[in-house]
This record gives structure tokens, sequence and C-alpha cells, in this order.
């Protein structure tokens, strides 16, 4: 493998070497400069910062469970049911379901036209005929 490197390609990685040791060393005497400045003027270092802590939201147990088929169907035409002839808004529904307003953007679209009863009264509003 290091038989087939010409030398004038090997003395230039010694080169490039040599000159990122000098590159590396000039780095650390700014950074000493910069901690001893710091230290005169009492600035906390970012070293010594306790970073904020990294969290992940998770479901209870990992795992999300599927709802049944046709459960949001039928969670939907009872939120409907209960809100009467003045209907419910897409953003009622999503906090009173606690489902994304996507997915019922997306739900009203497709399922919600084929189910019987449901009626679009205005932007993003429905109602139970």
């Amino acid at each position: 493998m290091l038989r087939n490197i010409p030398s004038s390609t090997l003395r230039e990685l010694v080169r490039l070497s040599e000159r990122k040791e000098a590159l590396m060393a000039q780095i650390q005497q700014l950074d000493r400069r910069m901690l001893a400045v710091q230290e005169q003027f009492g600035i906390p270092s970012r070293e010594g910062d306790p970073r904020a802590p990294v969290t992940v939201s998770r479901t209870r147990g990992g795992v999300r469970k599927r709802s049944a088929r046709g459960a949001l169907k039928e969670k939907i035409v009872s939120t409907l049911r209960a809100a009467g002839k003045r209907g419910a808004t897409i953003g009622e529904i999503s906090k009173k379901l606690k489902v994304p307003k996507a997915n019922l953007y997306v739900w009203f679209n497709g399922t919600g036209k084929s189910v019987p009863g449901i009626k679009k009264t205005g932007v993003a509003k429905y109602r139970l005929r």
C-alpha cells in the first residue's frame, strides 16, 4: 500500500503535518491567553459551565399503543354530537381528543367525507346533520 506512493507525495504529507502541529501550538497558546484574561476579569470559562440537560420526550413504556380500528371516528362523531348544531372546529376537537390537528385535517379530508352525517360548515369547522 505505501509502496505505490511517490516520495514527493510523502514529503508533502510530512510538510503538511509539521504545519498542522505548528498551527495547533499557536491555538494552544491562544487558549492559554484567553484563559488568563478570563481569570483576570472573573469571566467563567465555557468548560466549567453546566450545560442544559437534553431531554427526550417518550410515551410511557416507550412504545405507543395503536388505537382500535375506527376509534378515532367514534371519538370525532361523539365530539360533534356533543357540540350540537353549532359544530366544532378542528382546533377544538384536537384539544378535546388530544389528537394532533394535522391528523384531524387528514381524517376529515379523507375518511370524514365518507362518514354520513358529517357536514362542513366553515373553514375547518364541522357538525353533524
